[in-house]
């Protein structure tokens, strides 16, 4: 009777444990914008840059009720640092998600041309194996069959490796247990979006945004403010002739600040440029290759063309489709980073704009 208790026990713990493993496994359907606030969340870097964030209004607030003016001037120093860090940090974090997840997205379609391949080697290797039975090709046509589809097996492996480790590190960003599963359902991302903006109107978004032009302006405006002040028929020249040369510094540092950020620009934008006309070609040549692939087939099924040529014209596709896939997500990358310093954010699908 006991050992029927037991044994209804260990049963009734069992599937206990296979109901919640089931519902650790159960999938997270997500969205960018879903994406980014579970990292705001769960985030650990994020997290410790909250505790100081909080850490340090708590501090000024303090001082405040005590209402002594040095330990308030140095609170609020401090303050102001740890807002800078903590508005500075969610901005970075929202835009390493926004990455990291076309990033997922791009690395799956690299998985499902690597199997495409891979299938397109084991239905040669079929067809090379019936024509060595029938005595049409040598062993050694065979070896170099088997050889490609050797090949062909490692990079679809190999495109699975480099998800998974995507996979995993997404989780790690976004708080998550590494073996939580997740479904991006932002799949129009693997799309090829146009950028519609003019150079000059990338500058122009960007000057608004850009801290290096932000302290310039304010280095400006302090340096003005300390020459008005320095006005006075009771100030010394020589302080007079000091402020009106640090306005004078300070008018040529916010210059310099403009001029990098437009160069800056300029190169992220003719850069995309160049992406995007490379992934145009890539595509092209992939639809080139796939029509050279089917007339090829078609003579090898004649025995107007060799074993070798077949295979050769099989891999020159897998490779062209693997550029083309690295060329997109360059491209892609590119344009969230450039269209994140013009403060537009990636208005992804799913994703409301915040700015």
């Amino acid at each position: 009777m006991l050992k029927k208790m037991r044994r209804k026990a260990f049963f009734v713990l069992f599937f206990l444990l296979l109901s919640f493993l089931a519902a650790e496994a159960q999938e997270l359907e997500l969205t960018v914008k879903d994406a980014v606030a579970l990292a705001l969340e769960h985030n650990l870097d994020f997290r410790m840059v909250f505790l100081d964030w909080q850490q340090a209004q708590q501090a000024l607030e303090r001082a405040q009720f005590v209402g002594d003016r040095e330990m308030t001037a140095a609170a609020e120093k401090e303050w102001l640092q740890a807002d800078k860090t903590y508005r500075e940090s969610r901005e970075n974090l929202a835009n390493v998600v926004r990455s990291a997840y076309q990033e997922i997205l791009q690395r799956e379609r690299e998985a499902a041309d690597r199997l495409a391949a891979k299938e397109r080697a084991e239905a040669q290797l079929k067809i090379d194996e019936s024509k060595y039975e029938a005595g049409l090709l040598s062993s050694l046509d065979i070896q170099r069959t088997k050889h490609s589809l050797h090949n062909a097996e490692f990079s679809y492996q190999t495109a699975l490796v480099n998800l998974a480790t995507n996979r995993l590190q997404f989780n790690e960003l976004l708080g998550l247990d590494l073996g939580q599963e997740l479904l991006l359902t932002e799949s129009l991302l693997l799309d090829f979006l146009p950028f519609d903006f003019t150079l000059e109107e990338c500058f122009l978004l960007a000057l608004k945004l850009d801290e290096g032009v932000l302290q310039a302006k304010e280095g400006l405006k302090k340096a003005k403010e300390k020459v008005l002040a320095a006005q006075s028929p009771f100030t010394p020249l020589v302080e007079q002739e000091q402020a009106l040369v640090a306005e004078e510094k300070a008018k040529i540092h916010l210059v310099k600040a403009k001029n990098a950020l437009y160069f800056e620009i300029r190169a992220d934008y003719y850069n995309l440029e160049a992406l995007a006309h490379l992934v145009q070609a890539k595509e092209r040549e992939i639809e080139l290759e796939r029509k050279t692939l089917q007339a090829e087939e078609s003579k090898y099924k004649a025995g107007v063309i060799s074993n070798a040529q077949i295979l050769a014209q099989q891999e020159k596709l897998a490779a062209v489709e693997q550029e083309y896939s690295d060329a997109l997500l360059q491209y892609s990358l590119n344009r969230i980073k450039l269209l994140q310093n013009m403060g537009r954010g990636e208005i992804l699908r799913g994703e409301e704009n915040e700015n």
